[in-house]
């Protein structure tokens, strides 16, 4: 029987984890501030014992009031990944905010700037 390598395991519980993650906060969670999170990312520990959850909050929504609704929900969270029988140990999750797509529009706008200084000059 093969094996797959060490390194891919993460990968894919990581996947798996913010599949279940979001079904969790869009289907089971009763508040409706949590549904104004958007998971991008998911990256677990080698040992699998630490999930980083990177996530953006919508720019309509109050970021302060979700991320308290997300607080509160922790517990309810927790549970119900712990129900789908994903990892035979609950990993400790740390919800980040996921700045990639604040940098792209940052280098987008520079890049935009850039673009009309050259056209200012011919």
């Amino acid at each position: 029987m093969r094996r797959s390598s060490p390194v891919k395991r993460p990968v894919r519980v990581a996947e798996l984890l913010r599949e279940t993650l979001a079904t969790i906060l869009l289907t089971k969670c009763a508040d409706p501030r949590l549904r104004e999170l958007t998971l991008t990312e998911v990256e677990m520990t080698p040992d699998l014992k630490q999930a980083r959850v990177y996530y953006v909050v919508r720019e309509s929504a109050d970021r302060r009031q979700v991320l308290a609704a997300l607080h509160k929900a922790m517990g309810f969270i927790r549970g119900e990944v712990a129900k789908a029988h994903i990892l035979r140990t609950m990993p400790e999750f740390h919800f980040l905010p996921d700045e990639a797509l604040d940098r792209a529009a940052r280098l987008e706008a520079l890049f935009q700037e850039l673009d009309k200084g050259e056209a200012g000059k011919d």
